[in-house]
């Protein structure tokens, strides 16, 4: 698909959770639309799939650098932003893509669960979009988009711990925004439901799940493949949008309407 129209070449965005996924998705769209990357993992195993990313990019002309961050360490995440200063001179576009949660029931959700939950999905998108604001607002520009989800907006069994944290995120773009958007710096976020990855298989496999989620939770019939996202990211980090804010867009197909 061709994106050269969203306005966004030598622009310079970092993507947190970029492996893979949606933030694999997320990073090679923005690189098709001219942007550079930073491409943010959890150091550990796997290392090879964000190597492949940045292959990737690259092979479209673009620059690219991998930062190994944990985002639930505010030290890391400023070393990130401060990687991606040195090497690049300014950050345009933050996409807070990276997190974790669980599956249990309200009752076992144990203190350990919430505290890996809310560090790597709350405190982790607070923090990187603080440290990206203060290199954005001395250029006067920047968009921070924050990827929350259909059920930070209703409920669903065994995510009310990831309900809360997502619906924080989205809230979490008004405040911001109400602080920062008259300096240029903008704020939103984009909302996808269940979307088809590695790591959510184990959900979209079991037995009735696709024919309940589709034919009767999401209007448009199918759920999320990773790149339904990347427009809508496009878009939000784009001149285009540049009067869209702390706004949650809902890509979900429908999910949110009834």
């Amino acid at each position: 698909m061709d994106y050269s129209s969203f306005g966004l070449k030598d622009k310079i965005a970092i993507v947190t959770g970029a492996s893979q996924g949606i933030g694999r998705a997320i990073a090679l769209g923005l690189a098709e639309a001219g942007a550079h990357l930073v491409l943010a993992k959890h150091p550990g195993p796997r290392m090879e799939e964000i190597e492949a990313v940045k292959a990737e990019i690259v092979a479209l002309g673009r620059r690219a650098i991998i930062v190994p961050t944990d985002v639930g360490i505010v030290s890391e995440v400023q070393a990130l932003m401060d990687r991606t200063v040195l090497e690049f001179g300014r950050i345009d576009i933050l996409v807070n893509n990276a997190g974790w949660t669980g599956t249990n029931d309200a009752l076992d959700v144990t203190e350990e669960e919430f505290d890996k939950t809310v560090s790597a999905s709350l405190k982790s998108v607070f923090f990187a979009s603080q440290a990206a604001a203060r290199v954005m607002l001395p250029q006067g520009s920047g968009r921070i988009i924050q990827i929350g989800s259909n059920f930070g907006v209703v409920a669903f069994k065994k995510r009310a711990l990831y309900a809360a944290v997502k619906a924080a995120v989205h809230h979490l773009a008004k405040g911001l925004s109400l602080e920062w958007a008259s300096q240029g710096v903008l704020v939103n976020v984009v909302a996808p439901c269940i979307t088809e990855t590695e790591s959510r298989k184990n959900i979209l496999e079991k037995p009735g799940y696709k024919e309940w989620a589709t034919q009767q939770m999401i209007p448009r019939g199918r759920w999320n493949q990773p790149e339904d996202l990347v427009g809508a990211v496009l878009f939000l980090a784009s001149p285009f949008a540049d009067m869209i804010v702390g706004h949650t867009l809902m890509v979900d197909g429908g999910w949110t309407i009834h």
